[in-house]
C-alpha cells in the first residue's frame, strides 16, 4: 500500500472512531473499549488494589481471542496469570464474559485484564472487531484505576480509557506514550442540554507521545480518551491515563 494511501485510510478511519466514541451507551464509566482491532492485537485495563479478588465484565464481538487476568504484588513487579478463557466466537456474535475471579492467596494484590485478538471480521478494509472490558472489585480496602491504560494496535485500531465524570471548569490532563505515529482523542461523552461545541477537546496525532492539560467549557460533563489509530510502521504500543488535575 503506498504512503498517501496509508495516511487517508488512518485518517477516515480515526473519524470512524471517534464517532464511535461518542455514541457509547451513557453511564458506561469504568468500562474500557477499543474498535477496528487487528490479528495481534491486545488491550490491558488499568490495575485494581484488591484483597477480595475481582470481577470481570465485558463482551468481545465479530472476531476471536483470549480473555486474560492476571496479580502482582506490586504495581510493575511479575504477574500471574489467575484467568484464561477464549474470547469472541468464530461466528462473529457478540459474546460475554462474567468472571468472578476468587483471590487465592492471602494479602492484598494488583489485578489488571487483557484481552488479545487472533482472529477479526471486516468491512470492507476496515475491521468491526470490538470490544469492551470492565475489571471492577468490591470491599472497603479496594483502590481502582492504578496506573495507565495499555495496549498494542495495529494500523487504525483504537482503545478507550473510562468515561470520566467531571465538573464545571475541571481541568484535566492527558499523559500518553506510543512506539509508531499516534492518534489521540478526547471525546465529550457527557454534557448538559446548553453544550454546543465541539465533540472532541482534543483530535491530533504526534510521533512518540503526549503530555497535556485542557480547561474544559463548563457545560462538559463526561470526557474518555482513546490512543491509536495512525500507526505507520509496525505495532504501535501505547499507555495513556487521563487524570483531573484542578
Amino acid at each position: 500500500m503506498n504512503k498517501h494511501r496509508r495516511v487517508s485510510l488512518a485518517v477516515a478511519a480515526m473519524g470512524l472512531l471517534a464517532a464511535l466514541s461518542v455514541v457509547s451507551p451513557a453511564g458506561a464509566a469504568g468500562i474500557a473499549t477499543g474498535q477496528t482491532l487487528g490479528v495481534g492485537d491486545s488491550r490491558c485495563t488499568d490495575r485494581v488494589q484488591s484483597d477480595s479478588g475481582a470481577r470481570l465484565t465485558g463482551f468481545f464481538a465479530n472476531g476471536t481471542g483470549e480473555w486474560t487476568a492476571l496479580r502482582s504484588a506490586t504495581v510493575g513487579g511479575p504477574e500471574t496469570v489467575v484467568f484464561r478463557a477464549p474470547a469472541g466466537s468464530p461466528s462473529g456474535t457478540q459474546t460475554p464474559i462474567d468472571q468472578t475471579i476468587a483471590p487465592t492467596a492471602s494479602g492484598t494484590f494488583f489485578y489488571r485484564a487483557c484481552v488479545s485478538v487472533d482472529r477479526i471480521m471486516k468491512v470492507s478494509v476496515f475491521s468491526v472487531t470490538h470490544y469492551q472490558i470492565s475489571l471492577t472489585s468490591t470491599g472497603p480496602n479496594v483502590v481502582t484505576d492504578i496506573g495507565p491504560e495499555t495496549a498494542a494496535l495495529s494500523l487504525n485500531a483504537q482503545a478507550c480509557g473510562d468515561r470520566t465524570p467531571v465538573s464545571s471548569g475541571d481541568t484535566i490532563r492527558l499523559v500518553g506514550t506510543g512506539t509508531g505515529r499516534t492518534g489521540w482523542i478526547i471525546s465529550v461523552t457527557g454534557s448538559t442540554n446548553n453544550y454546543e461545541g465541539n465533540w472532541a477537546v482534543l483530535y491530533t496525532a504526534t510521533d512518540g507521545g503526549i503530555d497535556q492539560t485542557f480547561v474544559l467549557d463548563p457545560e462538559i460533563t463526561e470526557v474518555t480518551a482513546c490512543a491509536g489509530g495512525g500507526v505507520t510502521g509496525s505495532r504501535d504500543s501505547v499507555s495513556f491515563e487521563l487524570s483531573i488535575i484542578s
